[in-house]
């Protein structure tokens, strides 16, 4: 037998959903603020160097710039998966009642 889940249920799951988003994204900012700040601070050691710090200070900027973005790439996917659930879902709905209604056409005929 299938569960009925009630409008308390779905709200409470959906505030849950959405908890956990935004808790992704404040610790994504916070976290990239600091590689940032570390940057700033630290990389300002290295910039007139040569030789093995200038291979230091390329793989620190390839470092701080991957993070961020593939992280992004990351938290846009979580994104997507939670605000755009109520689209998607009515996409499928529709899509599913264009099938059955196809479906029952070609039987009747």
């Amino acid at each position: 037998m299938e569960k009925v889940t009630t409008s308390m249920e779905r709200a409470k799951k959906r505030v849950s959903q959405l908890k956990k988003f935004y808790s992704h994204l404040s610790v994504y900012i916070l976290i990239n603020l600091f590689l940032l700040g570390i940057k700033a601070y630290f990389l300002g050691l290295f910039e007139n160097s040569t030789g093995e710090n200038a291979n230091l200070t390329a793989w620190i900027n390839w470092n701080m710039l991957s993070t961020p973005i593939i992280w992004g790439i990351f938290l846009v996917v979580h994104a997507t998966k939670v605000f755009s659930h109520p689209l998607v879902e009515k996409w499928e709905k529709g899509q599913i009642q264009k099938l059955l209604e196809k479906e029952e056409n070609d039987i009747s005929t």
